[in-house]
């Protein structure tokens, strides 16, 4: 089994990928910097995503939820069933971004998905738990966060969303919710290893061997709890640096990372380089140089470099010259709708 953590600052997406290939992607928070940015639906553009599952409804968990509907094949939606239209409307009376109002319209719209069966992620098991809608006590999008199980074999890793302190209470009255947290090895800290998710009674009943943290840069002093989630750990050795012990990784620190488990409980986990894409369009070529200039303008974002590249005798057009380099298979490209143009024309046999 494959777990994905992606960087995405103050946010979340993970993605599983089950030994049958099967994907569950949790949540769907997208990064934005001031030059480059990073969405789950661009780089997963046109793939199935065989489960979203939305831990909390807050905006930097559910950013890239219009993307991921309307560029991806999601074939099933969790989230937490006790939130409707009516009640996601009252929890986000202060208003909504981007995200959050495509939500809501998924909320009003005709679902039309009768018979719907939960995908099968063959030796993988997932397990949700929840607390239900009920005003005056379990009324804020954090308490009311999923809290996903996902176990293979004897690796398990336990996903948070934003659970507070609160909450966390809440569901450990929960025998059967008690029971299933035994044997964590890896531990996704809730409200983003903020102090109002740190729960003492929690680690009764786990001690993983490392927590990992995705956030963006320390803003705040409530996010200065590396040190209380390290005395609750065990310790791994990540696969970057095997002279290492650690405890806490974090996004802001390490970037994304990606794990790899065994049935026997055996993980690997390193650091990641995703890419990300441009924010800005390449600036068009002078016009005193014309075309000539294009292959200055970088291969990274310029895929119309390629034309201008000499290539090899034994190659007879030169937007084969491009299927060589791949370009194609850009997810940018194929989003702007560029894959046809350049798919390599079929050759004369």
């Amino acid at each position: 089994m494959r777990v994905e953590i992606f960087d995405v600052g103050h946010g979340h997406c993970a993605v599983i990928t089950a030994p049958n290939g099967r994907r569950m992607m949790l949540d769907c928070g997208g990064r934005w910097g001031d030059d480059r940015f990073w969405t789950p639906s661009l780089h997963y553009f046109g793939q199935t995503i065989d489960l979203l599952g939305l831990l909390n409804l807050d905006e930097d968990h559910l950013s890239d939820f219009r993307g991921m509907m309307e560029d991806c094949k999601v074939s099933w939606l969790l989230n937490n069933p006790t939130i409707g239209a009516r009640e996601f409307a009252a929890l986000k009376s202060d208003g909504m971004g981007s995200g959050a109002k495509a939500f809501a319209r998924w909320l009003n719209a005709p679902k039309g998905i009768a018979g719907a069966v939960q995908p099968d992620f063959g030796p993988v098991a997932i397990k949700w738990y929840y607390l239900r809608y009920l005003w005056g006590e379990a009324d804020t999008t954090n308490d009311l966060s999923l809290v996903v199980i996902v176990q293979f074999g004897a690796f398990k890793i336990v996903f948070a969303g934003d659970l507070e302190v609160s909450g966390w209470r809440r569901m450990l009255a929960s025998p059967e919710f008690r029971r299933d947290l035994l044997g964590t090895n890896v531990f996704v800290a809730s409200h983003h290893g903020r102090e109002s998710g740190c729960c003492t009674e929690l680690f009764d009943w786990l001690r993983p061997e490392i927590v990992i943290i995705s956030d963006d840069e320390r803003q705040y002093d409530s996010q200065e709890t590396d040190d209380w989630y390290r005395n609750r750990c065990i310790g791994a050795t990540c696969v970057a640096n095997p002279f290492e012990r650690r405890y806490v990784m974090t996004t802001r620190k390490d970037g994304s990372m990606r794990i790899d488990a065994n049935a026997d409980g055996r993980w690997t986990l390193v650091p990641v380089t995703v890419r990300d894409w441009p924010r800005k369009p390449v600036p068009a070529p002078s016009l005193n140089f014309g075309l000539s200039g294009l292959p200055d303008l970088g291969r990274a974002d310029n895929a119309l470099a390629a034309l201008l590249t000499p290539l090899p005798p034994t190659t007879t057009n030169c937007l084969a010259g491009l299927n060589a380099r791949r370009y194609f298979d850009d997810p940018l490209a194929r989003a702007l709708g560029l894959g046809a143009f350049l798919d390599p024309i079929p050759q004369k046999r």
